[in-house]
């Protein structure tokens, strides 16, 4: 038995990819903004999504998307994560935050479905924003609707993922069924090499996650991979590749560079002189032998261990445990006015479920359920996805081959249009290592192209 999941709030697909490798069929998913959804429709074709305000969705409108794509019958499992700016701690806390009530479109959904299992999922601080109004009446809601819940505060980082990533997870079980939900057991712990207990296993570092990726100096953009796989994490992501996507490296201003080379690894912005110091508040060296911070929505939040540059998009999918054949459609970043009507490449990961600890949880569903654990990705399917794929990463980002057929809609359930681009050459056919020069000085105006290329 194949368990079918709706995925709302679904973003570029961490949680839909954690759950399609643990062996639960995503059959739709709703996501907010076109280019996080794109990007989850490119990587999973055998998913259509919906774009729009969940507050405007329909479930009816829902319910023929799923037909049209051969999905009848019970949906076993919704599962999403309502933006959580409302009650992070990186983010302003206000109480009449539209975004705080959208847990209630969540519950509209599941109770139109009835699903077997809810999975939500939030920032910690989900539990204690606002003196606990907004997590209570949440609570009251599924309860209201028939689910008996429990939730957690899990960390990435003991289920393989090389980050310290904290998150709400709250289950909740339909009452009827007289089912107990089991939180996953952690896979890997922080303790003192050689006193594990089985079968945990160390702490994925930053250094085992990123090294193979150390050959893409800034101002450079890698298509393909000039270093072997040095850990079995690096193997793992790298399997399925054909080709290396999201991998330009920032060229950063020489003000920004003097900047960096004050932030020892493992240091801090505090760390840097008053009278070079720019006006942001939160920046870190990442530390090769442990751990990153956690990945947010900005870039420079971030440095990169040995080299004076934010890390690539490519590394900061790789900090929350995307394969490297996930590819980011969409800019790669925008400035502040833009990301109010812009998801750039950067937020799209920084927003996103860690796919590891995703199908952690996805596989105690699983085991609740009685369903069948398989990898259900369709990674064949991926690999062609590679090959309709054209341009850069950079600027406006990549764009697609006219054969690509990507199942996104909008609310009415109509097919949107694709960012088609045959002109561009294929990333597969592009040289591993180009280096980048301003569109100026090529004569091109909407993005930037290898100086390979441009002769």
């Amino acid at each position: 038995m194949t368990l079918k999941a709706i995925d709302l709030f679904a973003g570029a697909g961490g949680l839909s990819e954690g759950f399609e490798a643990a062996g639960v069929h995503v059959a739709l998913a709703q996501e907010l903004h076109p280019q996080p959804g794109l990007t989850h429709a490119l990587n999973h074709h055998n998913t259509p999504v919906v774009v729009g305000d969940v507050r405007e969705v329909d479930t009816e409108v829902l319910r023929a998307v799923l037909a049209r794509h051969g999905t009848v019958g019970e949906i076993d499992v919704i599962i999403g994560g309502p933006p959580c700016q409302g009650f992070s701690s990186a983010g302003k806390k206000q109480q009449n935050d539209p975004r705080n009530s959208l847990f209630g479109h969540f519950c509209r959904v599941v109770e139109a479905f009835r699903p077997k299992a809810i999975v939500f999922e939030n920032v910690p601080g989900f539990r204690k924003a606002y003196n606990g109004h907004v997590y209570e009446e949440a609570r009251c809601a599924f309860d209201a609707a028939g689910y008996d819940l429990e939730d957690q505060i899990l960390n990435a980082a003991n289920y393989g993922v090389p980050q310290g990533r904290q998150r709400f997870i709250m289950v909740g079980v339909r009452k009827d069924l007289g089912l107990k939900f089991r939180w996953p057991e952690a896979t890997h712990s922080s303790k003192t090499a050689g006193l594990f207990d089985a079968p945990y296993k160390a702490l994925v570092t930053v250094q085992e996650a990123l090294s193979d990726l150390e050959f893409v100096q800034p101002g450079f953009e890698g298509h393909g991979y000039l270093q072997p796989a040095a850990s079995a994490y690096q193997r793992a992501r790298r399997a399925n590749a054909i080709a290396l996507f999201n991998h330009l490296a920032t060229r950063h201003r020489p003000k920004a560079v003097a900047m960096f080379k004050h932030i020892p690894e493992g240091g801090t912005i505090s760390q840097v002189p008053a009278a070079i110091r720019s006006a942001k508040r939160t920046m870190a060296r990442l530390d090769r032998r442990g751990i990153s911070n956690a990945v947010l929505a900005l870039p420079d939040d971030l440095i990169h261990y040995s080299q004076h540059r934010i890390p690539s998009v490519r590394e900061m999918a790789r900090l929350q445990s995307f394969d490297d054949d996930y590819v980011f459609i969409g800019k790669r970043t925008s400035g502040f006015k833009e990301r109010k009507v812009d998801v750039p490449q950067y937020t799209q990961v920084g927003n996103s479920v860690p796919p590891l600890l995703a199908k952690a949880i996805a596989t105690a569903v699983i085991e609740m359920l009685g369903g069948q654990p398989e990898d259900l990705r369709r990674l064949n399917e991926r690999r062609e996805v590679a090959n309709l794929v054209h341009g850069s990463s950079a600027r406006a980002g990549y764009t697609l081959d006219g054969k690509s057929v990507v199942p996104l809609y909008n609310l009415g359930g109509e097919p949107l249009p694709l960012p088609i681009d045959v002109c561009a050459p294929r990333v597969v056919d592009m040289p591993p290592l180009v280096e980048w020069v301003a569109a100026e000085r090529v004569g091109l105006k909407r993005q930037w192209m290898p100086e390979a290329l441009a002769s």
